[in-house]
């Protein structure tokens, strides 16, 4: 008798898809206390840049990893877009998740009315005297591109671990600590610069925040949906935070700081 190969019956499930989920309002009380609890690193270079103090060639590096991560998050926008959930909707204005991530990345590519967001770091390397070859050329520090890299991993595997990874522990946390409003003032007032970036970045990323926390409630039912999102969070922050660290350290070197004018 011929013999016949047993695959085994998927259908009995695994212990995780057993697992229940908890109501919404608790699970994203949990996520908050998740972030307090790895986000714990105050960025002080942004604090520095706010006072004057940071050295200009300081303030050049700044600008070019701020490119860096304008460069690549930017490049995968389309992703929350063609995952949004609800993008079937009868018309645009019916959906949620598609419009909000649509207007989200007409804004970050120039089509909404600011500038193109990349090309605005690109204008604030310029003038700083940054050339284009440097821009191009620069080796970001290991935590920008484990940041980085780890959001955009997340961006493409699922519509939910994106929303977390960019717009909640991304956009929302960023909103958070005003760094926008800081950087902006502080370098108009102690460098003499007008930077578009940021000044557009401190009104837009407040709305973005908010809106990714009403967004990511509404994918955050099922207990595997909970389990991914707080996964991605978890990855995103540590990274975050590990990248703060990394940044301080920059103030420990000779040089670092200058009096302000």
């Amino acid at each position: 008798m011929e013999e016949r190969r047993e695959f085994r019956d998927i259908r009995s499930g695994s212990a995780a898809e057993d697992a229940v989920a908890l109501p919404v309002d608790e699970f994203m009380a949990g996520l908050e206390a998740l972030q307090a609890d790895i986000a714990t690193e105050k960025n002080l270079v942004w604090e520095r840049v706010a006072d004057g103090t940071l050295s200009v060639d300081l303030l050049k590096r700044l600008a070019k990893e701020y490119y860096f991560l304008g460069k690549w998050l930017t490049s995968e926008f389309g992703s929350l877009v063609s995952n949004a959930p609800d993008l079937d909707a009868l018309t645009l204005g019916a959906s949620q998740h598609f419009d909000h991530w649509l207007q989200n990345l007409a804004d970050e590519t120039g089509y909404a009315g600011d500038r193109n967001h990349v090309d605005m770091k690109v204008e604030w390397a310029q003038m700083l005297g940054i050339t284009d070859e440097e821009l191009l050329s620069y080796r970001a520090m290991p935590e920008s591109i484990g940041m980085v890299f780890t959001s955009l991993y997340y961006m493409r595997r699922s519509y939910e671990e994106g929303l977390a990874a960019f717009g909640w522990a991304g956009e929302r946390w960023a909103a958070s600590t005003g760094y926008a409003k800081l950087m902006y003032e502080g370098m108009r007032d102690h460098y003499g610069l007008d930077v578009e970036n940021f000044k557009v970045h401190a009104y837009a990323e407040e709305d973005h925040g908010s809106m990714a926390d009403f967004l990511l409630r509404q994918v955050a039912v099922t207990a595997g949906q909970q389990r991914r999102i707080r996964r991605a969070i978890d990855h995103v922050l540590t990274l975050r935070n590990a990248r703060t660290v990394a940044l301080n350290r920059w103030l420990d070197d000779p040089g670092a700081l200058r009096t302000s004018p």
